[in-house]
């Protein structure tokens, strides 16, 4: 029984390592490059500039012992935002309602489908207070009032309107029953008071490979999703209410590119 209700969406390509141009330097994470300079797709280039020769938008090269670190900004993703009301991209306040629980899942409800969907696209960088910067997202369980019968919202915050923005596409891609609402300004009183931050990014990709059903059924998702946008079939909702149909142990490999070689895509 799926318990998370979505209520938004969350991209991106998490494919095997890119190979970075010969005369670039090697890196997994911004640490390991001179000055201001970040690593993209495992080499060091200069912010906004471009990608190592070969390099894939939206992939990522993995950091070693299973950390991972956000190599491209959200807009170098395809999701349409059709299906979605965006706010405007400059709006300092933005938020999104990602998903709904019931109260009896407690405030430590792991959000399966948000959290494999964040790990699939980690063009977005979470951190543990308000985001900052472009592409920054923090997220918080909040406990609604009687408007939402009292639920769990799970809600993520961001620097910007278009972080925001794409998050939402990102999100009602991979999950399409989902309804994300993007807001600017203050929270409803309605959404209630933030009961517990969360990082659904802690510890990385492998760290967080499925071992249910529901989880596995949203990895798989997120993964067809991040590789091929358009893809018109409700891969998460059709795996989850016949996983036998499904090959649901390709969801424990690593990284996408393995997962769909797995799944025969």
């Amino acid at each position: 029984m799926k318990i998370e209700i979505v209520v938004v969406a969350v991209c991106g390509l998490l494919a095997s390592a890119c190979q970075g141009s010969p005369s670039a330097t090697a890196c997994a994470k911004d640490s390991d490059c001179k000055g201001d300079r970040i690593c993209a797709s495992g080499a060091c280039v200069a912010p906004g500039g471009k990608q190592p020769a070969g390099a894939v938008p939206g992939q990522v090269a993995p950091a070693p012992g299973g950390g991972s670190k956000a190599v491209t900004a959200p807009e170098q993703q395809s999701y349409s935002e059709a299906s979605i009301k965006p706010i405007s991209e400059s709006c300092a306040n933005a938020h999104v309602m990602l998903a709904s629980a019931p109260t009896s899942v407690g405030v430590d409800y792991g959000w399966p489908w948000s959290k494999q969907a964040m790990l699939v696209n980690l063009q977005y960088k979470a951190v543990a207070g308000r985001p900052s910067g472009h592409g920054e997202v923090s997220f918080a369980v909040h406990q609604a009032d009687r408007t939402f019968n009292n639920a769990y919202l799970l809600v993520a915050d961001c620097a910007d309107g278009a972080t925001c923005n794409h998050l939402a596409a990102m999100y009602k891609a991979v999950v399409k029953s989902s309804s994300p609402q993007i807001l600017c300004g203050p929270l409803p009183a309605s959404f209630g008071p933030a009961r517990k931050r969360l990082d659904l990014l802690a510890g990385g990709p492998q760290a967080n490979l499925p071992t249910d059903v529901i989880g596995k059924c949203a990895r798989l998702a997120a993964c067809v999703i991040a590789t091929d946008p358009s893809t018109a079939e409700d891969v998460g909702i059709s795996c989850q209410k016949a996983p036998s149909s499904f090959k649901v142990e390709c969801a424990t490999r690593y990284p996408c590119a393995n997962v769909l070689s797995c799944m025969g895509r």
